[in-house]
């Protein structure tokens, strides 16, 4: 979704809502209804829930909720986000950027609701961030704050430092988002696990990725079905779509700025399981 002005995204959403409506139609969709599991994809934003979502419209007994991804900063007040998190019902899933809080933890567990994490190499995420403000939704106000650096290294250095009230500093966001890597509740995955073959990765990981899964929300695939199923969740038709590849900072980034990244945010980068 390359939106230019506010119909840009209208127009998206709509078409989306409808695409929704009529998947939730189909016979095993209205199964899911009084047998399907309760499902939060969680992510930081720009980690690929794309294919989460692109996963999850082929399995049975799931449909989307209906609702836009849902944002939870914790700066901010959470107990409109807390109601959305109790309100999602059998065979559905949500889609989510939720910064770990302890009251949403507890919401969701109440629910008997599972939830899935999804990280991806800070690096990678970086990048793809920095493109989606530049090039596909030039509406943000981070998307000014960065017009006012010439070079991509300087940008860089913005997005790692923030801007109050306009863009938070990407460490600080890497450190909301961690504590939910850490619990025993939630299936954390990878991004680079997960997107198979087409997109760079390896098809066993895809494939043993897409297993935990299901068994993780008590699905039975079969191996055709897995292997059906594989084949199409890497799309470039995602509303946010740029390379989504694996190690694409590798390819975009100069030496100099390879090496000031990885000094930056060093800690961050093992800590979400990633080597320099």
């Amino acid at each position: 979704m390359k939106a230019k002005n506010k119909f840009d995204k209208y127009k998206y959403y709509l078409s989306k809502r409808l695409d929704i409506f009529f998947h939730g139609m189909k016979k095993s969709q209205k199964k899911g209804r009084k047998i399907g599991p309760k499902v939060i994809l969680n992510s930081l934003p720009k980690s690929g829930t794309h294919l989460l979502e692109s996963l999850f419209l082929q399995l049975p007994l799931m449909r989307h909720c209906g609702k836009k991804t849902l944002r939870l900063e914790i700066q901010n007040s959470v107990n409109s986000k807390l109601g959305v998190l109790s309100s999602i019902k059998k065979g559905q899933f949500l889609l989510s950027h939720m910064q770990y809080h302890k009251g949403a933890l507890q919401t969701i567990v109440a629910n008997k609701t599972k939830i899935i994490h999804l990280v991806r190499d800070p690096r990678d995420v970086l990048i793809s961030h920095l493109n989606y403000i530049e090039r596909m939704d030039t509406t943000q106000k981070a998307h000014k704050f960065l017009a006012e650096y010439d070079t991509r290294f300087e940008k860089l250095k913005a997005m790692i430092n923030g801007k109050k009230d306009i863009l938070e500093p990407f460490p600080e966001v890497l450190d909301k988002f961690l504590p939910w890597t850490q619990l025993d509740e939630v299936l954390c995955i990878k991004f680079e696990h997960l997107i198979g073959p087409n997109g760079g990765g390896n098809k066993q990981k895809q494939i043993d990725t897409v297993k935990k899964i299901c068994n993780y929300i008590s699905i039975e695939l079969n191996d055709k079905q897995i292997d059906n199923i594989c084949g199409k969740i890497y799309s470039v038709k995602s509303s946010t779509f740029n390379k989504g590849k694996i190690g694409n900072w590798r390819h975009v980034l100069d030496k100099e700025e390879k090496q000031w990244l990885n000094n930056t945010i060093e800690k961050k980068i093992l800590s979400y399981g990633y080597k320099l």
